[in-house]
């Protein structure tokens, strides 16, 4: 695509039908995915039921796909034949009239576990996994790095439920609370395979009734790493995580699980071992001629660290990192070790950025009720792994250079417009080679 004009581009964006191929990539890595979303256990009063599990969820795939951002958006940009017929076609459905009504999502997620949703997910990831097409993005040729953070999803001037966390503003000079936020808070891991980032797991961080102490990131973390576990037992993981995460429950965590990390390090979080490894950098003489310089084993409790620091100029600015690892540091590992620390920032950028500014805006609000609210979040979760693939995976589309508001118009466009082919529909055993970097 180098040298086209835009008038070039186009006519080349003319010819490609976004909904068709959008279908394809969803039918290449995840052929039993219409059958997933129609298996969903459903707590709707059988006998007024006039809308299947598949086709709300599908619905509801294809506004985070197309980047709607309200749930009454939706209902009047999907009100055409051509989105109906499209929806009947993908999902397999000859007497489809309608597409369900903003109200009709909203109540069907209100009642739905969000757990289901989870399952599937999980298959999702599983499958990336088996089709073994992630594979030249591990760490060290065997880990699987993933990314561990927090960020708010909404928040309130008065108390929304009682799970809400809250946050008191108090005057410094007199120490009386001026302001209260009411406010919930989500705990992401994810799968990090180039410049791509996958939602693998999610815990949402929140207050039990009566509670006396609030919720908080390293209980969530907690949480979210026994269900990791259990999910993906033999699964080799390095977890990556800011400052935060540099304490002895994580450590001992990483340990009973057989899993390594690589955590953002700051003098003020460990200070023992920060003092040791000042000690120590100039003594053991570890660096390389890129700018790394480190440490091996060092003693904290029962654990034994190792500590990279990095200093590196770009573009014309000089730059410092510090990571903490059980990874043994050594000269050809080093660079690779620091590459993966920094790749950490990628789940606020390409996660939690795209997902709030630019692609979902995961803070608006489109239903009240939090059972509802938590679905409203793991489907733009969902989502999010078929736009990545769609975007970053498929050369066709990659080509175009296309920013991610133009591909979302695209798509919307294409399925208003465009109708679905049997070979767009057909699941396709043509190799696609993911390239991301």
């Amino acid at each position: 695509m180098k040298g086209e004009t835009r008038k070039q581009k186009r006519e080349k964006q003319k010819e490609i039908n976004f909904f068709g191929e959008f279908i394809r990539i969803k039918n290449h890595f995840f052929k039993d995915i219409n059958s997933r979303l129609k298996g969903v256990k459903d707590k709707r009063h059988q006998s007024y039921i006039e809308y299947t599990p598949d086709i709300i969820l599908f619905s509801m795939i294809m506004k985070n796909i197309t980047s709607i951002e309200s749930m009454n958006q939706m209902t009047v940009e999907f009100n055409s034949e051509k989105c109906i017929n499209n929806v009947s076609k993908v999902l397999g459905y000859e007497d489809l009239d309608e597409l369900p009504h903003h109200d009709t999502i909203n109540d069907f997620l209100k009642k739905l576990n969000p757990c289901e949703i989870e399952k599937i997910r999980k298959y999702m990831i599983k499958e990336l996994f088996k089709k073994r097409c992630l594979e030249d993005y591990r760490l060290l040729d065997k880990y699987w790095t993933i990314a561990v953070d927090a960020t708010g999803i909404v928040s309130f001037s008065d108390r929304h439920c009682e799970h809400c966390l809250k946050r008191e503003y108090k005057n410094k000079e007199t120490g009386e609370v001026e302001n209260t936020v009411y406010f919930h808070y989500v705990l992401e891991a994810k799968l990090v395979v180039g410049d791509m980032v996958f939602s693998i797991d999610t815990e949402f961080i929140e207050n039990e009734k009566n509670y006396e102490k609030q919720d908080c990131e390293l209980k969530a973390f907690k949480r979210l790493a026994a269900r990791l576990k259990k999910n993906y037992k033999r699964l080799p993981i390095c977890v990556l995580g800011d400052s935060l995460y540099a304490v002895d429950p994580v450590f001992k965590l990483c340990k009973e699980y057989n899993w390594q990390y690589i955590l953002t390090f700051k003098e003020g979080r460990t200070k023992s071992i920060w003092s040791e490894f000042e000690g120590l950098k100039g003594l053991e003489n570890n660096n390389n001629s890129k700018g790394c310089t480190w440490v091996n084993e060092i003693t904290y409790k029962d654990n034994l660290v190792n500590i990279l620091e990095a200093k590196l100029v770009e573009n014309g600015v000089e730059k410092e990192f510090t990571f903490i690892t059980n990874i043994t540091i050594k000269e050809k590992n080093a660079d690779k070790i620091l590459y993966a620390g920094r790749s950490r920032w990628k789940i606020e950028n390409e996660g939690f950025n795209n997902q709030k500014n630019i692609k979902n805006n995961i803070e608006h609000l489109c239903c009240k009720d939090y059972n509802a609210m938590k679905n409203h979040y793991l489907l733009v979760q969902i989502a999010d792994i078929l736009r990545q693939l769609f975007e970053c995976g498929y050369e066709l589309i990659r080509s175009l250079r296309a920013s991610i508001k133009e591909i979302s118009s695209r798509i919307l466009e294409s399925f208003r417009r465009d109708s679905l082919t049997p070979e767009d529909i057909a699941n396709s055993n043509k190799r696609m080679q993911i390239r991301c970097l």
